[in-house]
C-alpha cells in the first residue's frame, strides 16, 4: 500500500515539473516572438521614414551614420 502511495506521489512530482517546464519554455517563445514583432514594426517604421526622405536628407542622415565621429 505504502509503495503505491509513494509511486504515486513520485508521478505526481514529475508531471508537476514537466509541466512547469512545458509552460516556461511557451513563456519565452512568446517572448522571442514579441520581441520578433517589435522589431518588424521597428524595421517597417524605419524603412517607411527613410522612403519618405528627399535625397538631401538622405545623403545627411547617410552621412551621419557612415562616417560617425571619425570622418569630421
Amino acid at each position: 500500500m505504502y509503495l503505491w502511495l509513494a509511486g504515486a506521489a513520485l508521478v505526481s512530482v514529475v508531471a508537476v515539473y514537466y509541466r512547469g517546464r512545458s509552460d516556461g519554455r511557451e513563456k519565452f517563445e512568446y517572448e522571442i516572438k514579441d520581441k520578433r514583432l517589435e522589431d518588424l514594426v521597428t524595421a517597417t517604421e524605419v524603412k517607411d521614414e527613410i522612403e519618405n526622405l528627399d535625397d538631401e536628407q538622405l545623403v545627411n542622415r547617410a552621412s551621419r551614420w557612415v562616417r560617425g565621429n571619425n570622418g569630421g
